[in-house]
């Protein structure tokens, strides 16, 4: 059997530091255009279209400040993408530069 190529070696490192980044590392928003629609795949989002438009509105609810101190409690069985809803939250604050605070129990 031969060895490994270098150039193989150096693919199934940049594979293996890509994976260590985080299982959610992908997501860069909710994956919604200016006038709120959920598109099928943006911005790392795939599904969960309905939630991500209603959650739209909620974001711009707080970015316009008429949100202030109140929570966003977001509840559901395992495996129903909280986690990453969440993640695309607050993707979409950061990119406003909007303060906030993140609970994760």
């Amino acid at each position: 059997m031969d060895a490994p190529s270098t150039s193989q070696v150096q693919l199934v490192r940049e594979i293996t530091r890509i994976e260590r980044i985080g299982a959610h590392s992908h997501i860069r928003g909710l994956g919604l255009n200016d006038s709120l629609e959920a598109r099928a795949v943006r911005q790392g989002m795939v599904g969960q279209v309905t939630a991500r438009r209603v959650l739209g509105l909620t974001v711009e609810l707080i970015k316009e400040g008429k949100a202030a101190d109140r929570a966003l409690l977001i509840a559901g069985q395992p495996g129903t993408d909280k986690t990453v809803i969440a993640m695309g939250i607050a993707q979409a604050l950061e990119s406003n530069q909007t303060p906030y605070s993140q609970l994760c129990l």
